[in-house]
């Protein structure tokens, strides 16, 4: 171990320290190899420890979905939905317009729905969606020419047909349906190289409240 007794480390410059003694007067010393190795060590743990942090620091996005029904049909029940996704946060959220219904990289918004039958034992019909993903440009070229910024406050608005979204049951049911949006699909490497850039992309699935109709 190694004890200075008086002395105070002020700066090191150019392999040398400075050194303050109690008497007042100041002098050029040679700094030994133990004090730069730790010097450095400090430096070194210090940006480690910086760097782990910020990475484990959650995700700032808080996005806000919203459903609601856009038009009725003749019975009145639910036809056209209408999803706003509102950005609640304090920082800008940088997105592409995700795909209604159909799993993607660009993100998803998709209807939910739980059916509760009036009679068990009636069938009824399914959906279903494909989306080819492909090459395509890359993430880079992707985020400069279809992605879109949503400032605090802002919002987007998205249509579907209730109908085509949520499937049928074979006979009189409660529905009781609601509203996804799952984030963009990116590995770590391109949300670590998004963040590099100066982009914050959402990472969490966000649900819309419950809504319920009964159909005949």
């Amino acid at each position: 171990m190694i004890l200075f007794v008086g002395v105070r480390e002020r700066a090191i410059l150019g392999g040398r320290v400075y050194i303050e003694r109690g008497t007042g007067g100041k002098e050029m010393k040679p700094a030994s190899a133990i004090v730069v190795v730790f010097a450095l060590s400090c430096v070194v743990a210090a940006q480690a420890g910086a760097q782990a942090k910020a990475a484990q620091s959650p995700n700032p996005v808080k996005l806000e979905l919203a459903m609601e029904a856009a038009t009725t049909t003749e019975d009145g029940l639910p036809a056209a939905l209408r999803f706003t996704l509102t950005n609640v946060g304090n920082v800008a959220v940088d997105l592409p317009i995700p795909a209604i219904d159909c799993q993607g990289r660009n993100g998803t918004i998709r209807v939910r729905a739980l059916i509760r039958l009036d009679h068990p034992g009636d069938s009824g019909s399914g959906h279903g969606c494909g989306y080819g993903i492909g090459d395509g440009p890359s993430l880079n070229e992707r985020v400069k020419s279809s992605w879109l910024r949503l400032r605090p406050g802002e919002y987007l608005t998205f249509l579907g047909d209730r109908r085509a979204l949520v499937d049928r049951a074979g006979g009189s049911a409660t529905y009781e349906y609601w509203a996804a949006y799952d984030p963009p699909s990116l590995s770590a490497e391109e949300r670590s190289q998004l963040a590099k850039d100066g982009y914050i992309a959402p990472t969490e699935q966000v649900e819309s409240a419950h809504l319920t109709y009964w159909q005949p």
